[in-house]
Order: C-alpha cells, then structure tokens, then sequence
C-alpha cells in the first residue's frame, strides 16, 4: 500500500519533490545564515523559501502537468544564487568553505557579505544565465498550458517568442534595478558598463536556452495545436507588445558590446542605464494603452 502510494504521488505529481526539495533548502540557508550573522543573505533565502513555498501550494495538486526536469533545473538555478551568496561571511574575513589556509577565490573559498559574488566574477554571469533559462522554461510551460486551457492554440512559435520575450524583458527590467542601487541608493554594489552588458548578455543566451530546451522537451509543446490559425488573444498580444521594447534594447546592447566593444554607447554605464530606463518607460506606456484599449473594446460594440 506504501509503495503503491509513494508510485503514484512520484508518477502523477512530479511537481511535489524538487518544489518541497526547494522549500527546505531556503529554510536551512535562512537559519544557518542567521545563526553566522549573515543577515542579508538570511533575507534572501528567506525570501526564496516563501516563493517555493507558494509555488509549491499553486502546483501541489499538479493539475498543471509540469514535468519535474524543469523543476529541477530552476532549484539549480535558485541555489547557484542563494547557496554562493551564502559562501560568503558577516565581516571581511573568510568564508565558512575556506579549509587549511585557502585564499578567498580558491574554489569555494570566499569573503565577505556576498559570497561567491564577491571572489568570481563569472559566478554572477552563470547565475543570470541559469536563471534566465530556468525563466524562460517556466513562461514556455505557463504560456502552453494557459494555450490548452483556453483553447488559444498557440503555435509553438508563438509560445517560443512570447516566453523569450518576456524572460529578456525581466532580465533588463532587473539591471535597471541593479542601475539604481548603484547610482541613486547606493544599496548594491553591482554596476558598471562591462558588469551589466555582460548580464544582458548572459540573460540573452540563456533565455534562448531555455525557451529551445523547452519547445522540444514540453510533451504539450508535441501533442498541441500547430496551425496558428486563431488570432492572438490580447493576454498574448498585451505581453509581447510590452516586452518587445526591452527586449529590443536588451539585444542592442548585448550586440554592442560583442562586436563593437561598446561604441554605440561610449561604455558608459549612466547612458546604458537610461536607455534601459528608457526601454522600461516605454514598455509601461505600451501596457497602460492595451489595457486602456481592452476595456474600451467591449464599450464601443455596444
């Protein structure tokens, strides 16, 4: 009866184990953290624990038929961030990973309040580009499976381009984040030119990743509508028209930076942070008029 039972919770809601998995994992780095008095890092996977325990409660019925791979591979991503933040230390002194001498930077020896961050820059350029893929993986199965809930019949191009879009979009929408903690609040200490076309780059790289894994991998992305024929329904219509202006600069800059070494921007960190700025402002104007026009729509046929 036992056996039987854990077969068909492991067969039939694959989302269970690595969201569970998830929860627990933030839980014991928010309480170790503490317990080093590395208090940000604390926030951070505190944080973490709190959204894998609500994806947990959306998806624990698993009405949504996510496979567990995908899953598996956005705990990754989650813990190459929380688990390198928390390598670091409360003061400027080691790591609790440096054993018998080791220099912060040697393997997971590391200082200081962030942790891997801190010692290897590429640490930061996996991470965007993990997460990124693990974004782009997520949207590519919301939007397939909104599409076979409504009967939209999303060609799998459609979906390709929507989750791509979107993951690019919230990629830039977090350097401009990262834009202001830098300059204007001095909360954060990532910036600079080089820093954030690097992250643009990465973000672009592994959103492709990830909505291409996807497309071939989604047993819905197989089995689902393939013609395109319906129009565009305005949930699609809305997002991809509100992500394409970041995703655009997104892709601008990152080109800038790989084949003209930054000349269309001067490397200039405050005007590549505008035109993000810029692309976010426009984004924002183009959502506000959609929903504005959504509501009208039903008004004027009356």
């Amino acid at each position: 009866m036992g056996r039987g039972n854990t077969r068909i919770w492991q067969t039939q809601i694959p989302e269970r184990a690595p969201l569970i998995v998830g929860v627990i994992s933030c839980v014991m780095l928010t309480i170790w953290n503490l317990s080093r008095g590395l208090n940000l890092w604390a926030g951070y996977n505190f944080g973490g624990a709190m959204m894998a325990l609500l994806a947990l409660l959306i998806l624990w019925k698993g009405r949504a038929h996510i496979p567990a791979l995908p899953l598996w591979i956005g705990y990754s991503a989650s813990m190459l961030h929380f688990f390198g933040g928390s390598l670091g230390a409360a003061d400027s002194g080691p790591g609790p990973l440096c054993f018998d001498g080791m220099n912060p930077g040697e393997w997971l020896c590391a200082d200081g309040v962030n942790g891997m961050y801190h010692v290897h820059p590429w640490w930061d350029k996996l991470v965007h580009g993990m997460n990124s893929t693990a974004l782009a993986i997520a949207w590519s199965l919301g939007w397939r499976r909104m599409s076979e809930y409504n009967g939209w019949q999303l060609s799998p191009q459609v979906v390709a381009f929507t989750a791509f879009s979107l993951s690019v979009a919230i990629g830039v929408a977090y350097e401009v984040y990262e834009f202001f903690g830098k300059t204007i609040f001095q909360t954060i200490d990532q910036g600079g030119y080089v820093n954030t076309a690097t992250d643009l780059v990465s973000d672009m790289l592994g959103a492709g990743l990830g909505v291409l894994f996807t497309h071939y991998y989604d047993p819905m992305n197989k089995s689902s509508n393939k013609s395109g024929q319906l129009p565009l329904p305005a949930q699609v219509t809305l997002t991809n028209n509100g992500s394409i202006p970041l995703m655009a600069i997104g892709a601008i800059l990152s080109l800038d930076f790989l084949l003209l070494n930054g000349d269309i921007v001067n490397s200039d960190y405050d005007l590549i942070g505008q035109l993000m700025l810029g692309s976010l402002i426009v984004s924002g104007l183009v959502v506000a008029r959609g929903f504005l026009k959504n509501n009208q729509a039903p008004k004027s046929m009356l």
